[in-house]
């Protein structure tokens, strides 16, 4: 898009609602290398929440933006988490305490911006840990969903 990407300074940021943590992480990841190298797959990190695989495979497994990088780049589906053209938010629905978000984002992989077969949705739960000021909206999973296409090619 013609607008400029700018990076988040705060990270996590609590003022934050869970739909616009989902939005910001997807815009970082699709601007990873901007302004250097994995920043987007480290604002990812910096929004998982303790309950996550991924905190857990930096603490125990050392995990690094680069190697997640890696991981994410050798499938396709994946891959779109960096290739997307834009995202689009098809299902937000919050537990009845509203201390759980499940979000359903759409990656466009069209350059125009449409949707199209070769789509990638990405499932995200995410939790606060209360409802006050400080604090802030974190993943504790995302999940890449295949695209149609490729699911049908696969059988």
């Amino acid at each position: 898009s013609s607008m400029v990407y700018k990076p988040p300074q705060k990270v996590p940021d609590s003022g934050l609602t869970a739909g616009e943590v989902v939005e910001l992480v997807l815009l970082a990841l699709r601007n990873n290398d901007n302004p250097s190298i994995d920043r987007g797959v480290e604002i990812f990190f910096g929004y998982s929440s303790p309950e996550s695989q991924i905190v857990e495979q930096i603490e125990t497994e050392m995990l690094t933006p680069s190697e997640y990088r890696n991981f994410l780049s050798m499938s396709e589906d994946n891959m779109a988490l960096f290739t997307h053209q834009a995202a689009v938010i098809d299902k937000a629905d919050f537990s009845p305490d509203r201390l759980k978000g499940y979000f359903t984002a759409r990656l466009l992989m069209n350059a125009d911006g449409t949707s199209s077969v070769d789509d990638v949705s990405v499932n995200f739960i995410l939790s606060t840990t209360g409802t006050n000021d400080d604090d802030c909206w974190l993943i504790d999973s995302m999940l890449i969903r295949p695209s149609k296409l490729r699911r049908r090619r696969r059988r």
